[in-house]
């Protein structure tokens, strides 16, 4: 079975029949319930779902968004379950067991959750600027990269002392709502987990209540950028434990393009889409109907 995320054609103005008819459209029936839905939204887009006879594969953390307050934040960051501030953890924790309740009243299993950041004086976007322009001065790129990764390795304690804190209370939760965490590969290389703290927290957390999610887009952007050697060592260490993955096509840093679309080869990823992962494309609107149609006929292949 394969699903989509709401991400590719969710519009915050509303219209969550359409959205659902144009996922119909492209030859999908089961879709994840992204993070930009609203409280309304879920309270309209669940009957919806039954109507229609849909299903959903996933839950991303935050899902419903939070509206208890502003975050200057990506909607997925609203709150940081690594905060050192106690005020916002335990906001991300409350938020998160939302989305546990969410998954528990859509009938579906599994809540991906962004783990944290570890917060840097460095700006972790100027680097990517760096690489893109990395024929004129590679130097440069490769001086940011590896102030950031000493940066982080140097501050990482007490994030990730505060996501270990959230998580230990968050996983009880879900244990007892029957709920796996999806624990996903992360874009930024501040963010958590890395690739080696990805084996820690599935150490930690057994496989009842913690599973891996393998995001390609944010795996190969990591490869990219030197971070992690390979792809497929991702595979090679945490294939085991894999629950689900994010399928989408990237083009230099850009990822969440159409599955199949720019210049990274998903036909290595293919043998690893076993019948027990959850397998959802997760491309954003820039990928046309069309491109997510054809993507679908070659997955399901």
């Amino acid at each position: 079975m394969i699903s989509i995320s709401t991400a590719w054609n969710y519009k915050a103005e509303g219209q969550l029949e359409n959205m659902l008819k144009e996922i119909k459209a492209v030859g999908l029936n089961t879709i994840e319930l992204g993070y930009r839905l609203t409280v309304k939204d879920l309270k309209e887009l669940i009957p919806l779902l039954k109507e229609m006879k849909m299903q959903v594969s996933s839950v991303h953390n935050f899902c419903p968004l939070p509206d208890d307050a502003p975050s200057p934040r990506h909607p997925s960051n609203y709150y940081r379950l690594s905060a050192v501030e106690n005020e916002e953890r335990q906001k991300a924790v409350v938020w998160t067991k939302k989305a546990i309740d969410t998954a528990h009243r859509v009938n579906c299993s599994v809540v991906v959750i962004h783990a944290g950041t570890v917060e840097l004086s460095n700006d972790p976007t100027a680097m990517l600027r760096a690489y893109k322009t990395g024929q004129q001065a590679p130097t440069e790129f490769i001086r940011m990269r590896d102030e950031i990764l000493q940066e982080r390795e140097k501050n990482k304690g007490p994030f990730l002392k505060s996501m270990v804190k959230s998580l230990d209370e968050i996983t009880v939760y879900a244990r007892e709502k029957k709920i796996t965490i999806g624990l996903e590969t992360r874009y930024y290389p501040t963010e958590i987990p890395n690739f080696a703290e990805i084996g820690y927290l599935l150490k930690r957390y057994d496989a009842s209540v913690m599973g891996y999610w393998h995001d390609v887009g944010h795996a190969e952007v990591n490869v990219r950028l030197g971070v992690v050697k390979a792809h497929q060592d991702y595979f090679d260490r945490y294939a085991h434990r894999l629950i689900g993955m994010h399928i989408h096509g990237v083009q230099g840093l850009k990822d969440h393009q159409a599955p199949f679309a720019g210049d990274f080869d998903l036909n290595p990823i293919l043998p690893y889409l076993k019948k027990e992962v959850i397998r959802v494309i997760e491309s954003h609107s820039s990928a046309s109907a069309e491109a997510i149609q054809e993507a679908v006929k070659r997955l399901e292949k």
